[in-house]
């Protein structure tokens, strides 16, 4: 028998197991709903890859689209994210699209009924209407919000602990989990069902390499916890997997800001984020621009228009990258970090819009100069070659070689950056309830899967989806999995 924790009781409604977006959403969910629910979570606190977001949801005939006057439909947003995906709609999931057409907006609805705000909804091709909606002053407002109100409803959270695998009762169902905490073995039960929120699997290598390119697999993980746990769990239970092959990425990513920024350490107080808003609308280009310069220049994407415009990609070692594939060619290098390099045409180009290096879509963009004067780690003007070759600890003639196409005059620098995984797309079958599907297609009784981790085969190329499926899917299977009979 093993030992049980005496933080929490030995038996809940739910269990949910990890407590990134996804997860949160469904413990919020399930408590409105009248269950009691605990929170497993592996790392020492809540946040996953959500944290990492920009912060946009996508959704259709939202209380925001009707205030702006803007006429959409589920239909039209269904076909228009198939638009992204055209290459991939034979692999998708259509049920679930059509679910997450028909769901994501009334979840930005919820969302707002908890006090979150959103500015927008913004614009985005192929999009025939604005439909990106940007939490203000980001993720991670959502994230604190829902856990405010999670806790104050009852949750209860558990960190720093592994789940290891689900227990099993009479006919098949999941009744419970086993976790480690402390190098000690216990044992939670679940009356009516557990809820997998873990997440994709990019931090766990071999994962990577067993379903992605290699190029993929040598990527970085923005989200190392993120381990396919609850991949791997499910499928010890008969769970079948889908599309883990596909995978929008790796991409070039600035590392985070060593600096906290003000906007990582505003309250989420409803009232501050109405003022967001506010500001958001009405300030104009140049003062929005300095509210939500931290927002820009925090771990974004650099653009690759830098490459088009005669920048070009070295490693750490001075060698020269591919920039028609520039962050494969990255996680193809041994040091898996480069440097992008221009001079100053290139830099007085990437100055002023449409050429910008960074942007949060709808908000605004930043540009070199915003980089130079907020990020000095990873952004920096030299006079000459010699000075660049100090900086990067690169021999000056090696250096010279790989820079002699570059004008005369002041140098830029951006880097180091590397090339990162954001998210994978694969994850376990589930049906439009967010229930665990067996190879049999039949639901895997007491099972549910949200997120990344129950993304069930849909892919999700463009802003604002991703999101929009962490929260929904969460939301859906935390209000159903109260309703199952008790175990």
């Amino acid at each position: 028998m093993l030992e049980q924790e005496q933080s929490v009781e030995q038996e809940v409604d739910i269990i949910v197991i990890g407590a990134g977006g996804a997860g949160l959403a469904a413990a919020v969910s399930g408590s409105a709903a009248g269950a009691q629910v605990v929170v497993l979570e592996k790392s020492h606190e809540m946040g996953g890859t959500t944290q990492w977001a920009v912060g946009s949801i996508s959704g259709a005939c939202t209380r925001l689209q009707k205030i702006h006057g803007i006429v959409d439909s589920i239909k039209d947003f269904q076909e228009d994210m198939d638009l992204f995906t055209a290459d991939l709609l034979p692999k998708d999931n259509f049920e679930l699209r059509s679910l997450l057409a028909q769901e994501a907006g009334i979840t930005i609805d919820w969302l707002e009924s908890m006090g979150i705000i959103f500015a927008g909804p913004y614009p985005e091709k192929p999009h025939r209407v604005p439909r990106m909606h940007n939490t203000i002053p980001g993720p991670s407002f959502i994230l604190k919000t829902l856990l405010d109100k999670a806790i104050k409803s009852g949750v209860k959270f558990l960190y720093s602990v592994k789940t290891q695998r689900l227990i099993l009762g009479e006919e098949g169902r999941v009744v419970g989990v086993e976790y480690l905490k402390l190098g000690k073995l216990y044992q939670l039960r679940a009356r009516r069902a557990v809820i997998l929120a873990t997440g994709d699997f990019s931090g766990d290598e071999l994962m990577r390499r067993t379903y992605l390119s290699k190029a993929a697999a040598n990527a970085i993980p923005i989200c190392p916890q993120n381990t396919g746990e609850g991949h791997l769990m499910a499928q010890a239970l008969g769970a079948s997997l889908c599309n883990m092959d596909i995978i929008f990425g790796p991409q070039m990513r600035f590392p985070r800001s060593p600096k906290i920024s003000f906007l990582e350490t505003i309250p989420n107080w409803s009232i501050l984020a109405r003022l967001g808003r506010f500001l958001l609308r009405y300030l104009p280009p140049f003062a929005l621009k300095l509210l939500v310069a931290p927002l820009m220049v925090s771990n974004m994407s650099p653009s690759e228009k830098l490459f088009q415009q005669g920048a070009v990609l070295l490693d750490a070692d001075g060698d020269l990258l591919n920039t028609d594939t520039p962050a494969f060619s990255m996680a193809m290098s041994p040091s898996k970090k480069a440097y992008i390099i221009f001079g100053q045409a290139t830099a007085k180009l990437f100055n002023a819009f449409p050429n910008y290096v960074s942007t949060a879509p709808g908000i605004a963009y930043a540009y070199v100069d915003d980089y130079l004067a907020a990020r000095p780690d990873v952004a920096q003007a030299y006079d000459n070659v010699s000075e660049v070759a100090q900086a990067l600890n690169i021999g000056e003639q090696k250096l010279s070689a790989s820079l002699k196409d570059l004008p005369a005059g002041k140098i830029v620098v951006l880097g180091p950056i590397y090339p990162m995984l954001t998210t994978t797309e694969g994850g376990v079958s589930v049906d439009t309830q967010c229930r665990v599907l067996g190879m049999d297609k039949s639901p895997i009784k007491g099972l549910y899967a949200v997120g990344c981790v129950g993304q069930g085969g849909m892919v999700l190329r463009g802003h604002g989806l991703h999101l929009a499926w962490v929260f929904t899917s969460g939301r859906i299977a935390g209000s159903l999995a109260p309703k199952l009979k008790a175990a």
